[in-house]
Parts: C-alpha cells; sequence; structure tokens
C-alpha cells in the first residue's frame, strides 16, 4: 500500500485496514446517530473510524475543517479524540452539532418532544402559509407545513440540535414514516409521476409531525456508543480558510468539498430552507467551490493549518480524482505540490489511492470522481 517516493513514518499505523474499509455497507452495523438525517458525498463511517485509529491516539485533539454531516467528528468522539469540527454550511453545522451533543436516553428524548408540542401547538395557527416559496409548499399538505415550520421554529429556540436534526431526517421522502408529499430522500425531488395522487391518495393526506418524530428519535438512538462526556466537542460555523482553533492540533482528518463536484447546498436546497437559508444558489457559490476557488481556498487552509498542527502534526485529506487541465494535474498531486512545494513545511508521509464503490454512491453509475486518494501530510514545523 505504501507508495514510493514518499517518506516512511508508518511504522505502527493501522494503515492495512483502510482499503478494507472502502468496500460494503455499514448501515446495519454503524452507530446510529450517522443516520440521523442524509447528506450527500458523506465519508462512510467505517473509513473515518479506520483513519482516526491510524493516525490519531486516544486523548489527542483532532480538527475536521469540513465536517459535512459530522461523521468524523462522531467517530472521534466515540474513540475518546477531542474533536473540533467546522462548516460553513448551517444544515452541515447543525448534523455535527447535533452528533456531538445528543439526548442518549430515548426516555429523556421523548419527554422533550412531548413538553414541546405544547409550545407548537400555540403558534401553529399564527403559521402564514402565504409568505412560503411555492416550491416549498408543493412538498407539503398544507396543515403538515404549519406543523412543521413551527415544530421547527420551536427547536431552533430551544436549540435542541438533536431534535431538530432528527425532525429534518423525516422532512421527504415517500414512506409513512415521513412528511412530504411523494419525493426522494436523500435530494428533494417530487415523484408525483411515480405515486399519482389518484392511485395513491394515502401519501396526500395530513401527516402530524410528533408520532414521526418519536418514531425517529427511537431509530437513531438503536445503536449509540459509549461517549465520553469530558472530551472536548466543538462545532463551528467559520470560513475554514480564516478559521483556526484556538488549541494545538495533533491531526487534521478531513474531506473538503472539490471542485464542484457535488453541489451542497442545491441537494439540501429544502433543508437549509427551513434553516432559514432562502438564496441556495449563493450559499453553493461559496460552500461548492469551482476550481479556482477550491485551489485558492485550501492554499490559505494549509497555510492556516500549519500554525495550529503541533510538530510533526498530520494532516490527512480524502481527496477525489478530479483532474486540472490549467495545472495539468490530479487533485490529490495538486495539493501535495502546494503543500510541500509552493507553501512549503509539509512532507508527504502517505498516500493511498482506490476505486470508489458503486454501493457508495448516491447517483449510482454516473460520471463523478472514479477513485479517492488518502493523501497524509506532516508539519515539519521545528525541524
Amino acid at each position: 500500500m505504501n507508495q514510493p517516493n514518499v517518506r516512511d513514518r508508518t511504522e505502527g499505523w493501522d494503515i492495512d485496514t483502510i482499503g478494507d474499509q472502502w468496500r460494503g455497507s455499514v448501515l446495519g452495523t454503524e452507530y446510529s446517530l450517522h443516520q440521523l438525517s442524509p447528506y450527500i458525498g458523506k465519508m462512510k463511517s467505517a473509513m473515518a473510524g479506520s483513519l482516526i485509529s491510524s493516525f490519531t491516539s486516544r486523548g489527542n485533539t483532532l480538527y475536521d475543517p469540513f465536517s459535512g454531516s459530522g461523521t468524523i467528528a462522531l467517530e472521534a468522539w466515540a474513540a475518546n479524540r477531542n474533536i473540533i469540527a467546522n462548516d460553513l454550511s448551517p444544515y452541515a453545522h447543525l448534523l455535527t452539532q447535533a452528533k456531538l451533543s445528543p439526548t442518549i436516553s430515548v426516555k429523556e428524548a421523548l419527554i422533550k418532544i412531548e413538553l414541546t408540542a405544547a409550545d407548537v401547538k400555540d403558534i401553529i395557527p399564527d403559521v402564514d402559509l402565504s409568505s412560503v416559496p411555492l416550491w416549498v409548499q408543493s412538498f407539503f399538505q398544507p396543515d403538515t407545513l404549519r406543523e412543521v415550520i413551527s415544530w421547527v421554529q420551536v427547536l431552533s429556540a430551544q436549540k435542541s440540535y438533536f431534535l431538530l436534526a432528527c425532525l429534518l431526517g423525516i422532512l421527504h421522502h415517500q414512506r409513512p414514516g415521513f412528511l412530504s408529499y411523494p419525493s426522494s430522500h436523500t435530494v428533494p425531488y417530487l415523484r408525483i409521476k411515480k405515486f399519482p395522487k389518484d392511485i395513491y391518495p394515502e401519501l396526500y393526506e395530513y401527516r402530524p409531525v410528533q408520532e414521526r418524530l418519536e418514531k425517529k428519535v427511537i431509530r437513531a438512538l438503536r445503536r449509540v456508543p459509549i461517549l465520553n462526556q469530558d472530551i472536548i466537542r466543538e462545532s463551528h460555523m467559520c470560513d475554514a480558510s480564516t478559521f483556526a482553533p484556538q488549541q494545538k492540533i495533533d491531526c487534521i482528518i478531513t474531506s473538503p468539498a472539490y471542485m464542484r463536484r457535488l453541489d451542497y447546498a442545491r441537494d439540501n436546497r429544502l433543508r437549509l430552507w427551513f434553516m432559514g437559508v432562502s438564496d441556495w444558489k449563493a450559499l453553493d457559490h461559496t460552500i461548492s467551490s469551482s476550481e479556482d476557488d477550491f485551489l485558492k481556498l485550501m492554499k490559505c487552509c494549509l497555510n492556516i493549518w500549519r500554525t495550529v498542527l503541533v510538530p510533526d502534526g498530520l494532516c490527512v485529506l480524502v481527496l477525489g480524482d478530479s483532474y486540472s487541465r490549467s495545472h495539468k494535474l490530479a487533485l490529490p498531486d495538486l495539493v501535495a505540490n502546494m503543500a510541500t512545494k509552493e507553501i512549503g513545511g509539509y512532507s508527504i508521509q502517505w498516500k493511498y489511492s482506490e476505486v470508489i464503490p458503486d454501493d457508495r454512491r448516491v447517483r449510482r453509475d454516473c460520471s463523478g470522481n472514479i477513485k479517492e486518494t488518502i493523501l497524509v501530510l506532516s508539519n515539519d514545523k521545528g525541524k
């Protein structure tokens, strides 16, 4: 697995298991907190756990600048690593917060829902759907939509991140346990042609929120790890190109949103609307950056990361095989050159590539990245 011309510091690293984690489903075995709500392009939890066990030690402080759905954050906490997470998307930030501050007890969560329901009931009559965009209205039976808006409003005011993430997780699908008219789950597209109203009238009826939210919480808490509440857990919503954690970092593990391969705001636009983001296109311009913007972002990040990483600290990047025509290099090589030559102070410790299995894709058989590469850099500061 080691690549030529890469400095060998792999002794003691559990890297032989990393390739195995690329393949196979973990849906029935991973911590159920990973399944709070869909997130396109998220890292497989087993891969995240393998990277954490390979490149960090118990008690280390780990930083994920592009936390996405919080997969690395939760796996780090479960492995007794201090975790600082960051993401500029409000939806990603919410999921990470939810996974770093869950209500572990089912009984306690259900009591919170019952108490919240009373506050929700008081404000439902005041919800004016005329101010809701028609494209949002098209997903819901009107009374259900009023309830969803009310629940989001109350849970947001309470900063009940876990319950709010669970609610967004049942926002749209065609199954009875969800809240919308027939639609896809990960990305919001109506499936009215596939499920016509005259043939499937039950899919267009009023759907009360509370009972579905209760069942979602029970599912979310099926498999929960033993979690040390004394572990440092931070979740930020900042621009990674300017944000620097206050404490020193032993290891950075992250998968940046590279070269507009996915449109994170577009694909989460319905959930983002309920979080107050009305212009998902503007958000996509920031979080799903073009090639030039992405390379500028990485240059700023690599400069900042050198200042927060301990000497010899590791930077573990999971990157797709996007190819830059202007630089005539694949993305992993481009970032490696940027770190070691243009910026300097980094050395390549390990590099490993593998084909992305089709069962890990949301869009099967699509023309996207064929491979992903793990690029491990070392901060040579002080040498």
